[in-house]
């Protein structure tokens, strides 16, 4: 059996991470844990590996852009969603980009990654 495809979820409102980990979770993946901020978000991914990690790019202590320089460190096989209502194109530093208006497309961004 495929071992499930896992992801982390950071982003520093509640209310958009258990948004987020309901579609994930309806899409049959496994939300391996939730950060507010980025270095939340890399002791996370250092201990849980995830396939995903759904990263916000305006955050407290370590934004996006600085979280995922060592995500790629610690996690390098993690695929990086920046997830954000400032940023109007993926940035350099993400594998995806997906403006939080549009969030019902993030079942099919992180379904393109699996072929």
């Amino acid at each position: 059996m495929e071992k499930s495809k896992t992801v982390l979820i950071v982003d520093d409102d509640e209310e958009t991470r258990h948004v987020l980990r309901l579609v994930c979770e309806d899409d049959g993946m496994e939300v391996v844990g939730e950060a507010t901020n980025g270095v939340e978000a890399v002791r996370l991914a250092l201990s849980r590996q995830p396939s995903f990690v759904i990263l916000d790019y305006r955050l407290p202590r370590l934004d996006g852009e600085g979280a995922s320089e060592i995500l790629r460190a610690v996690s390098p096989d993690s695929k990086i969603v920046a997830f954000s209502a400032l940023l109007d194109r993926k940035p350099e530093w993400a594998d995806a980009y997906l403006n939080k208006d549009r969030i019902t497309e993030l079942m099919p961004l992180l379904r393109s990654f699996v072929r």
